[in-house]
């Protein structure tokens, strides 16, 4: 009994987070042009600056604790808000990966295949950093490690700016071609 309850409890987790990883609602992105005029600029640096395990402990023992606290839980507030931020742009990325899968090009599929992965993978560690920064919240001088959000964000990244070039080139070749 206590064995098909744990495997129910299991098989529920598992959807949810199959739902929140791709759940649909945000801006509708048909193009390269799209992605440009709605992302969001977040630059990795403040959120690793934000985190530091160094600067907290140099605020820690630099501030009274009463203001360490508060000025802590404003840090991680701004942490999840960009958080945020990267969740949407990475949903953005993930809509634009299968847009380009769908291209002839077998190099530009490849790429867009990586995109993918690399957006699903990421929507993942923000499901887990979540919770642990709202936990660093509500306990501001616990040493908390985190799951990896920056690298995987700037790879994200390098894949969209190889799939970009790849489509000019393509589209250099066409107009030589013509």
């Amino acid at each position: 009994m206590v064995s098909t309850l744990t495997i129910l409890f299991a098989s529920l987790l598992s959807l949810f987070l199959v739902w929140v990883v791709l759940r649909p609602g945000l801006p509708p992105i048909k193009s390269l042009e799209d992605w440009e005029g709605k992302k969001h600029d977040v630059d990795p640096e403040v959120f690793r600056v934000l985190l530091d395990p160094s600067q907290e402990k140099y605020l820690q023992q630099s501030l009274p604790p009463g203001e360490f606290r508060l000025y802590q839980r404003k840090r991680l507030v701004l942490a999840l808000r960009l958080l945020d931020l990267v969740g949407e742009n990475t949903a953005m990325l993930l809509k634009l990966g299968q847009l380009a899968r769908t291209e002839a090009n077998s190099h530009l599929a490849n790429e867009a295949e990586e995109l993918i992965y690399g957006a699903l993978w990421l929507r993942v560690n923000l499901l887990l950093v979540r919770p642990c920064l709202w936990l660093k919240w509500l306990f501001p001088g616990w040493a908390l490690s985190l799951p990896a959000v920056e690298m995987p964000y700037a790879e994200l990244l390098a894949y969209l700016n190889r799939i970009r070039q790849q489509r000019q080139w393509d589209l250099q070749q066409a107009l030589m071609a013509g």
